[in-house]
């Protein structure tokens, strides 16, 4: 029995929904983990980018602005605008990128699911239509044979009678 002869049964037609379900189930949780990581990263991007603007503002630093503290500060709260560009792009590029495609690639599973079912039920539809358009075709043919039959034997019996009346007059010489 080889793979394909086994997905004809049943329990086989079974064992495909439940993969295709844990399938969808699978590519639908990384779907949800994804889109939370996008709206985590533009958020903490937005806090980042909101904490550089008021660092970098107005505050005055009592060392003076050449002071080793003050360049350090100013470096600090620069990578952090630039950390906070860099996440955002980061969450636009998974959104627009590796997300979208995942979400087409559920909408075709789902599709597949769907036609796969539609096709299965068809399939079971013609072959019950067959079995019992075979079954009506064998009772046909049995009842036209049991006719028949009854025909012949009837003919036999006629002409097993008239053998014998005819042999039994062929007999009677007196």
């Amino acid at each position: 029995m080889g793979f394909s002869s086994e997905l004809c049964s049943p329990q086989g037609h079974g064992a495909v929904q439940q993969m295709q379900e844990a399938e969808l189930r699978l590519l639908e949780g990384m779907r949800k983990w994804m889109a939370q990581r996008v709206k985590s990263d533009r958020e903490y991007a937005g806090l980042l980018h909101h904490m550089a603007l008021q660092e970098s503002g107005g505050q005055s630093w009592s060392s003076g602005p050449d002071s080793h503290v003050s360049q350090s500060w100013a470096e600090i709260t620069s990578q952090t605008e630039n950390l906070s560009r860099v996440l955002r792009q980061h969450a636009e590029d998974l959104n627009s990128g590796p997300l979208s495609k995942l979400s087409v690639l559920i909408r075709e599973r789902q599709h597949l699911r769907k036609t796969y079912n539609e096709q299965w039920q068809q399939l079971q539809q013609e072959l019950t239509k067959t079995h019992s358009q075979d079954i009506e075709k064998l009772k046909s043919q049995y009842r036209t044979l049991v006719r028949d039959s009854a025909q012949a034997r009837r003919k036999y019996q006629e002409a097993s009678k008239g053998l014998r009346f005819s042999f039994l007059a062929v007999r009677k010489p007196w």
